[in-house]
C-alpha cells in the first residue's frame, strides 16, 4: 500500500497581525474597494476638524484605523466598512474580529465602528436601542439604575440575534455608522466631500469649484497608500495644494445662448447657440415640444460633447436673454454632479450668481401636497418663487384631462421678487426641491413629473443642475394665460 502523506497543519495567522487575511484583503482587492475609498476620502475633512486627529492608517488591521493624540495621550479607532446591508451572520463575524483585536491589543483601541448603508430589519432594534441607551446616559449619570430596564431590553435583543457573546463589547466599544449609500457613486460622494471640506475653517470662504479637485487627489493618495500610515501634516499639505491648484486653474468658458433677442455681449463667446428664430417675446411664442426635443435639446447635448472634447474648464460664464425652460434645460444638461458651474448675471444683484456658492443653511422650503387622483401616474410640481401660481397650474392641468396622482407646490419662505436673496438661497432651494421631489417619487412609486416654474432665470439653471435621477421630466412654459409644454427629458 502506498504510504499516506502526512498532512501539515496550517498555522493560523493571528487576527491582529498586519499580515492576517483580514488586514491584507483590501490591499490585494484593489478596485473592489471603491466604496471604502470614497468613504475614507469624504471623512478626511471631518477627521481634520478634530485637533487631536493625528494619523490615518488605511488597510491596517482591517479597513481603516484612526489615531488621535492629545496632551501626550493616544487613542485609536478601528473602522470596518461594508458596501451593503449587513445581516446578523455578517455582523457576528465583524464582532468576532473586533473582539480578537481587542483581546490581542488590550487598551489599544478605544472604539470599533461598523460603517454600512444599513442593517437588516432584525438588527435595527439593536442599533436603535444602543443609540437610545447612550443618548440617555448623560442625563441619568447620577442614577444609573434608572437605565437598567433599558439595558436589559437591549441585551435581550442582542441575544435574540445570536450575538450574546459580544454584549459587553457592544456596550463598551462598538459604534454603528449607517446611511452611507451615496458612497456607491462618485458624483454623490463628491458632494459630501465638498460639503465637509467647506465646513472646515481653512476652506469655509472658498467656492465649490475651488475645492472640488481635492476629492480626486485625496482618493488617489488614499488608494495609493494602502497599508501605509498617512500623517495629518501630509494630508493637510495635500489638501492645500489641491485647492490651490483648483483656484489657479479657474478658467472660464463664455457661452452665449439667444432666445428672446439676438445680440452681442461682453465678453465674447467661446461657444454660442442662436435659437431666437424659435422665440418671440411680444407674443410669448416658444418652440413646440417636437422642436425642443428633436432640435434644441440635441443641440445642447452636441454642444456639451464639443466642450468636453475641446476644453478642461467646467466653469461656464453665461450670457443671453432666455426663457425659463431654456434655463432649466441648460442646467439639466450641465449638472452639478458633472462638475459644471454656472456664473450668471441676475439683476438687481451687482454680482453674478454662481452655482457653486455654499447653500444657505438652514433653508426652509415650504411644501404643500395633495392627492387628487389615486389612479394618476405622475406628480405635478409647481415651483412658486415670484408669486403664487397654484390656481393657474391647477386650471391648466384640469384642462388637459390628465389629473396627476399628486399636486405638490414648493416655494421659499416668502414669495416675491426678492424671495431668493442671492446665489446661496438659489442653491439651497434647488437642493431642497431635488430632495423633496425625490422622496415624493420614491414614496408613491412614481417616475414622471410635470414641472411648472415661476422664478428668476439663474435659479432656473441652478434648479436644472440638481434635477438628476428623478425620472422623466416634462417642463411647461407660461403663456399668459395658461401654459404650453416645452421639453421633456429622462434624468
Amino acid at each position: 500500500m502506498p504510504k499516506e502523506k502526512k498532512k501539515t497543519a496550517r498555522k493560523r495567522t493571528r487576527s491582529g497581525s498586519l499580515l492576517a487575511p483580514e488586514a491584507m484583503g483590501g490591499i490585494f482587492a484593489g478596485k473592489g474597494f471603491d466604496f471604502q475609498t470614497r468613504y475614507a476620502a469624504c471623512q478626511v475633512p471631518v477627521w481634520l476638524l478634530k485637533e487631536a486627529f493625528h494619523q490615518l492608517f488605511y488597510e491596517g488591521t482591517g479597513d481603516i484605523d484612526i489615531r488621535y493624540s492629545e496632551a501626550g495621550k493616544t487613542t485609536r479607532i478601528h473602522v470596518q466598512v461594508k458596501d451593503h446591508e449587513v445581516t446578523p451572520r455578517e455582523l457576528k463575524s465583524v464582532l468576532q474580529h473586533f473582539a480578537e483585536i481587542d483581546a490581542e491589543f488590550p487598551g489599544t483601541y478605544k472604539c470599533f465602528t461598523l460603517v454600512c448603508p444599513s442593517l437588516t430589519s432584525t438588527l435595527r432594534p439593536i442599533e436603535n436601542g444602543l443609540a437610545r441607551l447612550r443618548g440617555a446616559t448623560a442625563f441619568y449619570n447620577d442614577r444609573p439604575e434608572t437605565l437598567a430596564p433599558t439595558k436589559q431590553e437591549l441585551d435581550k435583543r442582542i441575544r435574540k440575534a445570536d450575538l450574546g457573546d459580544y454584549i459587553d463589547l457592544i456596550h463598551a466599544k462598538v459604534d454603528f455608522e449607517l446611511g452611507h449609500g451615496d458612497m456607491h457613486h462618485d458624483e454623490r460622494a463628491i458632494n459630501h466631500f465638498i460639503s465637509h471640506l467647506l465646513s472646515h475653517p481653512e476652506y469655509a470662504d472658498k467656492l465649490r469649484a475651488m475645492v472640488q479637485p481635492a476629492f480626486a487627489e485625496v482618493m488617489r493618495v488614499i488608494g495609493a497608500k494602502k497599508g501605509i500610515v498617512l500623517e495629518r501634516a501630509e494630508i493637510e499639505v495635500l489638501l492645500r495644494a489641491a485647492v490651490a491648484a483648483g483656484i489657479a486653474g479657474e478658467n472660464k468658458i463664455t457661452l452665449w445662448l439667444q432666445n428672446w433677442t439676438s445680440e452681442s455681449f461682453d465678453p465674447p463667446a467661446d461657444y454660442s447657440l442662436d435659437w431666437s428664430s424659435h422665440f418671440d417675446r411680444s407674443t410669448r411664442k416658444v418652440p413646440s415640444p417636437e422642436m425642443w426635443n428633436k432640435e434644441l435639446i440635441p443641440q445642447l447635448e452636441t454642444l456639451k460633447k464639443k466642450i468636453l472634447a475641446e476644453s478642461r474648464e467646467r466653469l461656464i460664464r453665461f450670457r443671453g436673454k432666455c426663457a425659463l425652460s431654456t434655463g432649466v434645460a441648460l442646467g439639466a444638461l450641465f449638472p452639478t454632479v458633472g462638475g459644471w458651474v454656472f456664473e450668471i448675471p441676475q439683476p438687481p444683484s451687482r454680482d453674478d450668481w454662481r452655482s457653486d456658492t455654499p447653500p444657505t443653511i438652514p433653508y426652509e422650503l415650504r411644501v404643500e401636497v395633495s392627492e387628487p387622483n389615486p389612479l394618476g401616474s405622475d406628480i405635478v410640481l409647481g415651483l412658486n418663487i415670484k408669486g403664487d401660481g397654484r390656481q393657474d397650474i391647477i386650471r391648466y392641468v384640469d384642462s388637459t384631462g390628465t389629473p396627476p396622482r399628486i399636486f405638490a407646490f414648493m416655494s421659499p419662505p416668502s414669495q416675491g421678487a426678492q424671495s431668493i436673496k442671492g446665489a446661496g438661497d438659489a442653491v439651497a432651494f434647488g437642493q431642497a426641491v431635488r430632495e423633496t421631489l425625490g422622496q415624493l417619487l420614491k414614496t408613491h412609486e412614481l417616475r414622471r413629473s410635470r414641472i411648472f416654474f415661476y422664478g428668476p432665470f439663474a435659479l432656473a439653471v441652478f434648479l436644472g443642475q440638481q434635477l438628476t435621477s428623478v425620472g422623466q421630466i416634462q417642463l411647461f412654459e407660461y403663456q399668459d394665460p395658461g401654459y404650453a409644454p416645452s421639453w421633456s427629458l429622462k434624468t
